[in-house]
């Protein structure tokens, strides 16, 4: 099986492949890896040039980590997992990465709109949401389950469009972030 694992920087995606290629016994193939950050190429990356890499890396029992993972077009990937993480707390993890405030309203928002998963279900039918905003463990327990088992996890109905004005309001009045329990 082949996974392609996607979502919003922040949402856990390397922590979880890798732990879930260690429960499979997958490879894992990180695709920020390929790409030289501050590089031509990262400058001028097209979803073209990032299918083609992927392509040339993909193997049977492999998962693809990215968040752009999900607009992969390959034929030869079998599941679609989109991560979602609370906009509260993904804030809190960029800002520990020590991402701009313009960076971090971006993803903040790009999450509170569903905007991995909605661009994933337009393009592929074997897309699953995985929340990790908590428990890492679980997280991976719930995938492992999905791909020995064929076993679906809970229909994902969390809706983080509530926190759209929030995040708004926040940047706008010039606030750093730093107060993340204003987000709650």
């Amino acid at each position: 099986m082949i996974i392609s694992l996607s979502g919003t920087p922040g949402t856990g995606k390397s922590t979880v492949g890798r732990r879930l290629a260690g429960e499979l016994g997958y490879s894992v193939i990180e695709l920020s890896n390929f790409i030289k950050s501050g590089s031509e190429f990262e400058s001028r990356v097209s979803l073209g040039r990032i299918n083609g890499l992927a392509n040339s890396k993909m193997k049977e029992n492999s998962i693809i980590i990215s968040h752009l993972a999900h607009l992969l077009t390959s034929n030869k990937i079998d599941l679609f997992i989109v991560l979602r993480c609370n906009p509260a707390e993904l804030i809190k993890r960029l800002k520990k990465r020590g991402y701009s405030d313009f960076k971090v309203y971006d993803n903040a928002m790009f999450e509170a709109l569903d905007g991995t998963y909605i661009e994933a279900a337009e393009l592929h039918k074997n897309v699953v949401q995985i929340e990790n905003t908590k428990n890492l463990r679980s997280t991976v327990k719930r995938i492992v389950s999905l791909v020995e088992n064929g076993k679906k996890p809970k229909k994902f109905n969390k809706d983080y469009s509530k926190y759209l004005l929030k995040i708004e309001r926040q940047f706008r009045s010039g606030l750093k972030y730093t107060d993340c329990g204003t987000i709650k």
